[in-house]
């Protein structure tokens, strides 16, 4: 009795699955993707304080979090007398700016305590937007930033691939921040990222993040046409590539205004970024419970709009202060992620000049509250020589950094070379692991429809074999092979014909343009 009690239960159960894929619409299809993923959250492990001592109960796991996440500033002094010769124009808040970030702004973002949505806050806009306008102008024109919006619920996540998780620095922490404040955020973010396109001293030139229309890809793209050009001329280009450590926990809030005072930045918007950081408010969660209301001492938040833009200007003279001593060392920077390099045929020379310039680099960080990630900094000759070149520089702290023939930057292998061997296995990888879950819902028994299926493979495979394409394609036959055969599997899958059913005619059926000009 109760085994055909189970067994009809499973029947309904499958019934109901086929019947939801067969008749599954547009955005419904990407909910049963989701379901071929793990979604099991697992509790915390213990966790060790400062003194290695394990602590289970989760008070004490707050408190540990809470010690080493949220540090407090180092004292600096600041000339207050600098606040009154100010030189950059600070624009008034227009009603066109607040009007724009709110109805631009993402609906389905994480809700704090409040359960107030985007999509909450853009209905009202279109009922009381004369009420809106007043409120935002003039909290901003009045540099202040409200205590309610400074508080936030900070969620406790696991990194992923490591070792050892009694470590707390291989969590990360996420905080859901008041969406009203973030409407505030967001506008100050914006006219200080135009400020910084109408005014050169504000941002570096390198610095690739925080500029309008530049993206991960050009950064990656500079550094591989030097590298190639250099080739070119018979030269070797010499990279050295650095890590700041924990981004936004080592911006300090006085060296930050310290900063803002010397690039001569309007007292309005120093005043609210003073009041934006301080005296702020989280709940810490994980395993289900809460910490409710603890006061923090930090620097930037990293789930704030506004924290990328400003640790940027934060780091602003750290690459000054290099060109200034070595003028034909070129650099390039993407948040976080630094690389300093040189193109010359004395190669021992260029080695002298990075190993000068890390130590300008390295003294700059101690004098700022910065640090470098030694575990991630590393060293690549782009060469064509058959011998694999092995200078080595060694840093300040005596951390030894060797050449490498492959390094990982910005989520893109590059080889010494430049074939990106590595890189397109990784890709291939990736995309035949993600092919085969989708074939999971692909199969006979669950009849998916094939505009269904169709939709998952555009989304979930073509949106990995592109990406970065037009850093890595040059026509090479070999990774189009590749390539090509997986789409192909795809193909027999969606279509549900024979293995040797003709590519051109599958291709027209489903209305999918050949790898070859995807790829072109």
């Amino acid at each position: 009795m109760r085994n055909s009690y189970h067994d009809a239960i499973k029947l309904i159960k499958n019934q109901f699955w086929i019947n939801f894929l067969n008749n599954v619409k547009e955005k419904e299809v990407f909910q049963t993707y989701k379901f071929t993923k793990s979604r099991l959250i697992e509790k915390l492990f213990s966790i060790q304080n400062s003194q290695k001592e394990l602590k289970i109960e989760f008070n004490e796991k707050c408190e540990t979090f809470l010690k080493v996440m949220y540090s407090s500033s180092l004292k600096i002094q600041i000339n207050e007398e600098l606040l009154l010769n100010e030189s950059i124009q600070w624009s008034r808040v227009i009603k066109g700016k607040i009007k724009h970030t709110i109805n631009f702004s993402a609906f389905r973002k994480a809700l704090e305590s409040d359960d107030m949505s985007f999509a909450i806050i853009q209905q009202a806009y279109k009922t009381i937007l004369k009420i809106f306008n007043l409120v935002y102008s003039d909290l901003i024109e009045n540099d202040y930033y409200s205590k309610i919006w400074r508080e936030g619920m900070s969620i406790i996540l696991k990194k992923s691939d490591k070792l050892n998780y009694s470590i707390s620095k291989t969590y990360r922490i996420i905080t859901l921040l008041n969406c009203l404040g973030k409407v505030a955020e967001k506008i100050i973010a914006v006219q200080l990222s135009y400020t910084a396109e109408i005014n050169d001293k504000l941002l570096n030139f390198d610095q690739i993040r925080g500029r309008k229309q530049r993206s991960v890809i050009n950064a990656v793209l500079n550094l591989v046409h030097d590298a190639q050009m250099a080739k070119s001329r018979e030269n070797t280009l010499i990279c050295l590539l650095l890590d700041v450590k924990e981004v936004f926990d080592h911006v300090a809030l006085k060296q930050l205004v310290k900063i803002l005072i010397r690039l001569k930045i309007s007292v309005n918007l120093i005043n609210w970024v003073k009041c934006f950081l301080q005296n702020r408010i989280i709940d810490l969660a994980f395993d289900d419970e809460c910490q409710k209301l603890k006061k923090i001492s930090t620097e930037i938040s990293q789930d704030s709009f506004i924290s990328l833009i400003l640790f940027l200007i934060y780091i602003q003279y750290l690459f000054s202060k290099i060109h200034a001593k070595f003028e034909n060392l070129q650099s390039l920077s993407y948040i976080d992620d630094m690389t300093l390099y040189i193109e010359r045929r004395n190669i021992d020379k260029n080695v002298k000049i990075l190993k000068n310039a890390a130590k300008i680099a390295f003294t700059w960080t101690e004098n700022n509250v910065v640090q470098f990630n030694d575990s991630k900094s590393e060293l690549i000759h782009f060469e064509s020589h058959k011998t694999t070149l092995n200078q080595m520089i060694i840093l300040l702290n005596n951390t030894i950094i060797k050449s490498k023939t492959c390094v990982w930057w910005l989520k893109v292998w590059l080889n010494r070379k430049l074939n990106f061997k590595v890189h397109v296995q990784t890709k291939i990888v990736t995309v035949t692991r993600t092919l085969h879950s989708l074939f999971r819902l692909m199969n006979n028994e669950w009849e998916l429809n094939v505009k269904s299926e169709k939709q998952l493979y555009l989304t979930c495979i073509t949106s990995i074999s592109d990406y970065d394409v037009e850093i890595w394609w040059n026509n090479q036959k070999s990774y189009l092979v590749k390539f090509r055969k997986l789409q192909n599997a795809a193909l027999r899958k969606i279509l549900n014909v024979f293995q040797t059913s003709l590519i051109d005619a599958m291709q027209i059926e489903i209305e999918i343009s050949s790898m070859k000009m995807q790829l072109d």
